[in-house]
């Protein structure tokens, strides 16, 4: 199974799950056109794409990538946001395109079965996923939520994909020096999810299956990568642990080794 990041942050999302025969887009942020300069295969591989909420850097491309052909599955919430947003301009999706998932619930999506769960963020209805496929085992998929309610130990995720938005000492810092307005610092701290945070989402969900964690979301003002990696590299202590950046390629198999491009 080979992950790419299309983009990871504020200025978009977006990453690519690619299996041998069938290929899932987690969040359309990002444009097609670093889509097709990033992955190589054909727009008919693409099974669909998931999107946990709707703001522009998660979905600002939905209608793009609904023109490619390519179905949109996210919350009722999150397809109805996506729809006012584009009838407001005099846009509208075509009726097969956005299609919406229930919370709690399982579909199949081709190759791919997906499990999803509520998280807390200022959206309509955001998402978190449980991603499964032959290839990859279980990937537990967690952005832009200030914390998880769901504890999935029970599943053991082979991998986990979760927000490691900003650090409370960066961010406190940054108000201090006025880097950063009290508000945005007050929503942050609503909306997202910190490295500690983060670590203790690692924690309580890992077992010995966990064999990749990815450091998504990061801030550009409020984040350390290489610092973040470390912490949760004390966390996780048998995974290999990245950080998100457009470009990167991992591989995330199920019962072999990790590479990275």
């Amino acid at each position: 199974m080979r992950l790419t990041v299309l983009g990871s942050g504020s200025s978009g999302n977006g990453y690519v799950l690619e299996a041998r025969t069938s290929a899932l887009i987690l969040e359309c942020g990002v444009p097609p056109k670093v889509l097709h300069k990033l992955v190589s295969f054909p727009t008919s591989k693409i099974a669909g794409c998931l999107v946990s909420h709707e703001h522009i850097d998660h979905a600002k491309y939905a209608e793009s990538y609904a023109k490619m052909g390519i179905r949109i599955f996210a919350s009722a919430g999150t397809c109805r946001a996506i729809d006012e947003r584009k009838e407001k301009a005099g846009r509208y999706f075509p009726s097969w395109t956005l299609r919406p998932l229930m919370p709690l619930s399982t579909t199949l999506i081709g190759e791919w079965k997906v499990r999803t769960f509520d998280v807390v963020h200022d959206a309509e209805e955001p998402f978190g996923f449980i991603i499964e496929h032959r290839e990859c085992g279980r990937i537990l998929f967690i952005t832009d939520t200030s914390f998880c309610k769901y504890n999935f130990r029970d599943l053991a995720p082979d991998h986990i994909m979760v927000e490691a938005n900003y650090d409370d000492g960066i961010l406190n810092q940054n108000v201090v020096q006025g880097t950063v307005e009290q508000p945005r610092a007050e929503r942050t701290r609503r909306s997202h999810m910190s490295i500690r945070q983060a670590c203790d989402l690692i924690r309580a969900n890992q077992t010995a299956e966990l064999k990749t964690v990815l450091l998504m979301h990061l801030s550009q003002d409020n984040a350390d990568p290489a610092l973040f990696v470390q912490k949760a590299e004390e966390t996780a202590l048998f995974a290999r642990v990245l950080a998100a950046g457009r470009g990167l390629v991992v591989y995330m198999n199920k019962n072999e080794n990790l590479a990275v491009l």
